[in-house]
């Protein structure tokens, strides 16, 4: 009489996936480091430049998705959808970008990367999905230099700005379906970084007694956020969806040390033996409310058309000195289209292909010389299918937008990125029966 028992054991295939996530997030993180996207100078306001979340599958879409899942890529903007994921996948990204930065006749050419994103979603029962994420939030970089005569000499000074640093930020991520094609979701986040912004004055009397004060403000932060979300698949025939879905960031504050430190100079020498820490504290800085919401036509795994719009309320925000930096609030217009021809495809490799496209226009919450800031971008990549059942994909895009305009001191911005992802998907755990 033969005995049946069941087995549970991961999948050999998972191993080479784990292995290749490895590799890929290794190399992403060479660049995480240096967490912006070269020199910005609107990188001064606020918190730096922020992040939209959205995952190589969704900015190819033009960082549309608040509403459209399909479940074989993680949906960083509403957590409601995260509960379409319905096998275990990791997903790993980062961005490339060349600029170029125009005032009046001047023009400076820049280039940056860094991690875009590492994820990992699992599904805990058959309504229930959780999301473990690292995604950087904003970041601080740039560098401006300015020449002045000194009023009464022939001797020029000098003024130097830079900035780097940035916030990062950890979340997990619950969605559930909550009846039939209602999803809600919620996320907590942890925010972390630090920021320093150096400004350096010399004078240049071009004696060897050129002095020197590099004024160093560094400024260190914590503290949690979180949001939720809603999303609706309304079915009105036969495969075919109207998705709805809203999700929003709670406004937060982040608990700030700050400290000042000043540095003299002579020539290359320096005349204090140590900077002096000009002061020292500790405050608050307060960060916006996010409110996105969107609608999508969905005939799964064939076509998706999603639109969304985001409002950011930035006149909220309050820097360490209670400042609004005279922030406004923004907002961003985002459209996406994701094409299959025919994802079950065993003989035509490119027919397994989805392709994207998307366009953006946002209104920045900058405001320099009394002109508003606007981007525009255009963005489309496809999805390169690593196994013959399309649970896996390289990711790659390419997006080109235009920051500013041709104005009085106003700094126009020119920008190329190139868009890598992977996402590996696959089941963990299945069980054998063994005969």
């Amino acid at each position: 009489m033969s005995k049946q028992f069941t087995v549970t054991r991961l999948p050999f295939s998972i191993y080479r996936q784990i292995g290749a996530l490895a590799l890929l997030s290794g190399l992403c993180s060479l660049s995480a480091s240096g967490q912006g996207l070269g020199n910005s100078p609107y990188s001064t306001y606020g918190v730096g430049e922020t992040f939209s979340g959205a995952f190589a599958s969704q900015q190819m879409m033009g960082n549309s998705g608040v509403s459209y899942s399909n479940g074989l890529f993680i949906n960083n903007l509403n957590p409601a959808l995260i509960a379409r994921n319905r096998v275990t996948t990791l997903e790993v990204g980062g961005l490339v970008q060349s600029k170029q930065l125009t005032e009046g006749g001047q023009k400076q050419t820049a280039v940056g990367g860094n991690l875009g994103y590492l994820a990992m979603a699992f599904p805990l029962n058959s309504r229930w999905t959780a999301s473990v994420n690292y995604t950087p939030y904003s970041y601080l970089d740039y560098s401006i230099k300015t020449y002045k005569q000194i009023p009464g000499s022939s001797y020029f000074s000098q003024q130097e700005n830079n900035g780097s640093g940035g916030l990062n930020k950890v979340s997990f991520v619950n969605g559930f379906r909550v009846w039939k094609n209602l999803y809600a979701g919620a996320g907590a986040s942890f925010l972390f970084g630090n920021m320093t912004r150096e400004q350096t004055s010399t004078s240049i009397a071009n004696d060897g007694n050129d002095y020197k004060y590099v004024l160093t403000n560094v400024e260190q932060y914590r503290n949690f956020m979180f949001r939720a979300g809603l999303a609706y698949r309304a079915r009105f025939s036969d495969k075919r969806y109207i998705n709805f879905g809203a999700a929003y960031d709670f406004p937060t504050y982040l608990r700030t040390s700050r400290s000042h430190t000043l540095a003299t100079f002579l020539g290359d020498n320096p005349i204090q033996a140590n900077a002096d820490t000009l002061n020292y504290g500790s405050g608050r800085v307060n960060l916006p409310s996010t409110l996105r919401v969107g609608v999508s036509y969905e005939n799964p795994y064939k076509l998706a058309v999603s639109a969304d719009f985001v409002m950011n309320q930035w006149s909220q925000f309050r820097d360490f000195d209670r400042s609004s930096q005279n922030l406004k609030d923004s907002y961003q217009v985002n459209v996406g289209v994701e094409y299959t021809p025919n994802v079950l495809s065993s003989s035509d490799y490119f027919s397994r292909i989805p392709y994207r496209f998307g366009i953006s226009h946002t209104q920045l919450p900058y405001t320099v010389s009394g002109i508003r800031i606007v981007e525009n971008s255009v963005t489309f990549g496809l999805g390169l299918p690593l196994n013959k059942i399309g649970l896996s994909d390289a990711n790659l895009g390419f997006s080109y937008g235009v920051r500013g305009k041709t104005a009085p001191d106003v700094i126009k911005e020119k920008f190329f990125r190139v868009i890598l992802g992977f996402t590996i998907s696959d089941r963990w755990f299945y069980r054998q029966v063994v005969d």
